[in-house]
């Protein structure tokens, strides 16, 4: 046996050099991760910034990504949390990140007060989490590499005990023309006075540092203060994550209202890295005022921003966001989801969703049952046929999200140059 594995070696290495990179990048980092034990060569290569950037850019041009699935549940009246990743060879199994164990919350954050998981974001195969209803602490990992290391300074500094905090969005992304990964957190909070604020922070990678946000970046949320000075119109981020991260900027859904609990109108606010400024950009003509059977959320399809639109009746339409981010093209009408996965229902009751979108123009649709079944498929968009991809067995509480494996290294990831 030994010998015939040297005998692969040595034939490897007869393969002019950037053959042999080109062979690799193609393979997932589960292949490349035991590769490394092969030779010292091969050990050296995987880990250059160069191979890395190549594997990743590689991956992304096969459509090679993979569902993060994360799980919650209670045992023994203990909230528990499980990480694991699902492609066509099935489960990974649970990760073994010790922040997923809530005995080890104390020593992470300094107290278990307020505990949760949270994904803030996901780029280039690297995942930011939260693991409290406060913003803090922030983990930043790895889940192909099974690295991991809190984000520091993450703590505020600027909101005290007279203030209490009704929602935090993040935004977790890569700003190209920086070649750096950054994480804006924002913070609406109501004061004693029951008074409304919002706040926000700016984390860069590559220094390490955290910076709080000119307040006058934050007006646009605020609307306008009327006779009672009180903010008329202000805006609110729904959800605890940006929706989509694309060129650098973050986006998320929003609503505009006279008080917390108002569904005045639906709104997309963005947040580009590179200026740090907010916009806030109209939704579609569908918004027409009876949203409330409407679940919306936002993906890349074909490089450009993609809002799916799913109603309860009507299944589902895409709107693609147009390059001067004023109107939106409707780009796929009255697709009923129920209807593509209804294969796989057996009579049961379950829930369709989109995932997300893949860079050659087709949605990654879940069904699944109350039964913990899971049926996985892509909708291309442009022929309108469907795909078997994979089959599973879940959790039906899991959340699923689109993951691209990655080599990249955690805190050191912007030495990676991606071109």
């Amino acid at each position: 046996m030994e010998g015939s594995q040297s005998t692969v070696i040595r034939a490897t290495f007869h393969l002019p050099f950037e053959i042999a990179i080109e062979i690799l990048s193609r393979l997932p980092v589960k292949s490349l991760l035991r590769f490394k034990s092969v030779c010292k060569t091969w050990y050296a290569l995987i880990k250059t910034p160069s191979f890395i950037s190549k594997h990743l850019l590689t991956q992304s041009t096969l459509n090679s990504t993979s569902l993060l699935v994360t799980t919650c549940w209670y045992d023994d009246k203990t909230q528990k949390y499980a990480m694991s990743l699902l492609s066509n060879d099935g489960f990974s199994g649970p990760i073994d990140f010790p922040f997923l164990t809530p005995k080890n919350y104390h020593s992470i954050s300094g107290s278990t007060e307020g505990t949760c998981f949270r994904v803030v974001g996901i780029c280039n195969g690297l995942v930011c989490i939260s693991l409290s209803r406060f913003g803090f602490p922030l983990i930043l990992c790895n889940p192909s590499t099974r690295q991991f290391q809190e984000i520091p300074g993450a703590e505020w500094n600027w909101v005290d005990e007279n203030n209490y905090v009704y929602r935090v969005s993040y935004g977790f992304g890569f700003h190209p023309s920086a070649n750096d990964y950054k994480v804006v957190r924002i913070v609406l909070y109501l004061n004693t006075m029951f008074e409304e604020n919002i706040q926000a922070d700016l984390y860069v990678m590559s220094t390490g540092t955290w910076t709080k946000i000119d307040v006058n970046k934050l007006s646009l949320f605020f609307g306008v203060m009327n006779e009672l000075w009180e903010y008329d119109n202000m805006v609110r981020i729904d959800g605890g994550s940006a929706s989509a991260v694309l060129n650098g900027v973050f986006y998320w859904p929003a609503r505009v209202g006279p008080n917390v609990l108002s569904t005045d109108h639906l709104v997309v606010m963005s947040f580009n890295m590179g200026n740090e400024v907010f916009r806030k950009i109209r939704t579609p003509e569908c918004f027409d005022g009876t949203w409330d059977d409407i679940y919306w959320q936002f993906t890349e399809l074909d490089d450009k921003l993609a809002l799916v639109v799913s109603r309860q009746e009507s299944g589902f339409d895409v709107w693609v966001l147009n390059e001067n981010e004023s109107s939106w093209t409707n780009q796929i009408k009255g697709v009923s989801l129920p209807r593509i996965a209804s294969d796989m229902r057996n009579g049961e009751d379950g829930e369709s969703t989109v995932v997300g979108g893949r860079n050659n123009g087709e949605l990654l649709v879940a069904e699944q049952n109350v039964s913990g079944d899971m049926k996985l498929f892509s909708y291309d968009t442009k022929t309108r046929q469907t795909k078997d991809l994979c089959f599973g067995h879940v959790r039906y509480e899991s959340c699923l999200y689109l993951y691209p494996g990655t080599l990249l290294p955690v805190m050191q990831a912007n030495e990676v140059v991606l071109y």
